[in-house]
This record gives structure tokens, sequence and C-alpha cells, in this order.
């Protein structure tokens, strides 16, 4: 047994130490992710999911793995996109609970704003790309 748990540990830092992406690789998913964030209206990693749809982030993954939500996967993170969540929280699916109030709402955004990661915060939050390519659209249409 414990031979065992060594050899997966062995392998796993082989793979780990392989699969190190290089400066150039991570800039090209950096890119990708502003880019999938424009499209997507931002994207939430599962707790900040979880919160707003006041769900666990275990059924987020769930969610996910059905695909009634879609997985986004940056630099070994994994991510739903905001607007997909919005979508899910309008139609608001849960079975026998009354409406979420106004301050329930609110009180989910702000947990889910703390949950903000650090990649979400280079990339300036959730929403950062999408609000600058809004806001580029809006300036080049006037």
């Amino acid at each position: 047994m414990i031979a065992f748990i060594a050899s997966a540990t062995t392998e796993l830092g082989q793979s780990i130490s392989k699969s190190k992406p290089s400066r150039d690789e991570m800039t090209r998913e950096l890119d990708a992710m502003s880019e999938a964030m424009i499209r997507e209206e931002g994207l939430l990693n599962h707790s900040q999911a979880a919160l707003l749809l006041d769900v666990s982030p275990a059924r987020v993954t769930e969610l996910v793995n059905r695909l009634m939500l879609t997985r986004f996967d940056f630099l070994g993170r994994t991510y739903v996109s905001v607007r997909e969540v919005r979508s899910r929280r309008e139609e608001d699916l849960k079975a026998g609970r009354p409406p979420r109030s106004i301050g329930q709402g609110v009180k989910a955004s702000l947990r889910a704003a703390l949950e903000t990661d650090s990649l979400q915060v280079k990339q300036s939050e959730f929403q950062g790309p999408y609000l600058k390519d809004k806001e580029k659209k809006r300036k080049a249409k006037n």
C-alpha cells in the first residue's frame, strides 16, 4: 500500500513537472481566458457560481458534468459562464423553495465577490474584459 502511494505521488510529481506551461503558453491561455470572458460576459469559479445559484460547489460540478453549465479551464482552474449562471438563476429551478428576496440576492453577490481568485483579479475581476469590450463598442458607436 505504501509503495503504491509513493509510486502515485512520484508519477504525479513527474506529470506536473512535465506539464508546466511555458511563458508563451500561459500568455496564450490568458488571452483565451480574456476572449472567453468577453464572449460569456465573465467567468466564475465554482464557489462563486454556487453562491449565486444558492447551491453547493459540488452541485455546480454536477451541473458542469451534466452539460447544463459550460466548463472553461484556464491555467489549471475551472470556471463557468456568468451568462449561463445568470440564465439558470433567473429560471430559479429549485423545487419547493420560495423565490429569493432582493436581500438574499445582494448577499449572495457580495459573498461571490469575496470568492474571487487571484487569476480573476489579474483579469480585472470576473467581468473585466467583457465590460471593457462593451465600453469600447459603446465609444466606437458614439
